[in-house]
């Protein structure tokens, strides 16, 4: 695995801090990693921080987790394998150029879906995280919301060194959905023609990247999902369907008045609930 680290100014004190460029089938893993100085060889959980829709820099703020519970390795990607840290308007110009309308790329094939790479750099930021001599060998949480949840639910089911996910508002769920009369969350992958039906091919290609198939493969100790009433773009019914699915110790955060978004409750429910399956991996 090749990896590059160009130091970069920490978020917090006694953190070190990198911009990170990690070798993956097609584009990079891109992120900022942080660790605690001086750690100890085996000592550290690690934290993976993945990121909602949009086209945008990893951030560095997430790597001020490297200083929780007493140490930890903190790893914050960006969605698509782009440089971070550039002006917004090379962000923009993404937005508008390569990556328009990227959550429909290749939807009809399960090969060429544009959620494939995204997957493929997950798995291969958790080889970079238990890769390094501080990661204690057992405790891995993949953290985040919306498509960050989408991101999270996958890493669980395609990777048995998931031990936790915190997977907020996520989308990803319940792509066939209207075959039973109900509405599928985000990003809306199987399109309907022009009598409302849902595209064959999609359809089936779909199965590959739904939360609800990742949630009965995945093997990991915990999960802690929340869910808005009156989210409409990742509809509470696309989110039980998926947390139904899982088989392990669950917790589900339900906020009756919200929509697609993270409540103050919802966010300390998730950070409380990986910083107890950090202190409980101890």
């Amino acid at each position: 695995m090749k990896s590059t680290l160009t130091p970069v100014q920490a978020a917090v004190k006694g953190v070190e801090a990198f911009d990170v460029q990690i070798d993956c089938l097609g584009k990079p893993v891109s992120g900022y990693f942080g660790k605690p100085q001086k750690a100890k060889a085996k000592s550290l959980p690690a934290i993976l921080h993945v990121h909602g829709a949009g086209v945008r820099s990893a951030t560095l703020g997430s790597t001020s987790w490297a200083a929780n519970e007493g140490g930890m390795l903190a790893l914050d990607i960006n969605a698509h394998g782009i440089p971070n840290g550039k002006p917004k308007a090379f962000y923009d110009a993404l937005t508008a150029g390569e990556l328009k309308g990227y959550p429909q790329i290749g939807n009809q094939d399960r090969e060429q879906c544009y959620f494939k790479g995204m997957f493929l750099r997950l798995v291969r930021a958790i080889d970079f995280l238990t890769a390094q001599p501080e990661w204690d060998g057992k405790t891995l949480i993949v953290y985040g919301s919306s498509q960050g949840g989408f991101q999270a639910f996958a890493a669980a089911g395609l990777d048995a060194r998931v031990s936790f996910i915190c997977a907020g508002v996520p989308a990803g769920c319940d792509h066939t959905g209207s075959q039973a009369n109900r509405v599928s969350g985000w990003p809306k992958i199987v399109p309907n023609d022009a009598e409302g039906k849902p595209n064959a091919a999609a359809l089936q290609a779909s199965r590959y990247f739904d939360n609800v198939n990742f949630a009965a493969r995945a093997k990991c100790q915990g999960a802690a999902v929340t869910v808005g009433f009156i989210d409409t773009t990742c509809p509470p019914t696309s989110v039980y369907a998926a947390y139904n699915a899982l088989t392990m110790s669950k917790a589900l955060h339900t906020d009756i008045l919200a929509g697609h978004t993270n409540t103050p409750a919802a966010s300390k429910f998730m950070q409380d609930a990986a910083l107890k399956h950090v202190r409980a991996m101890k």
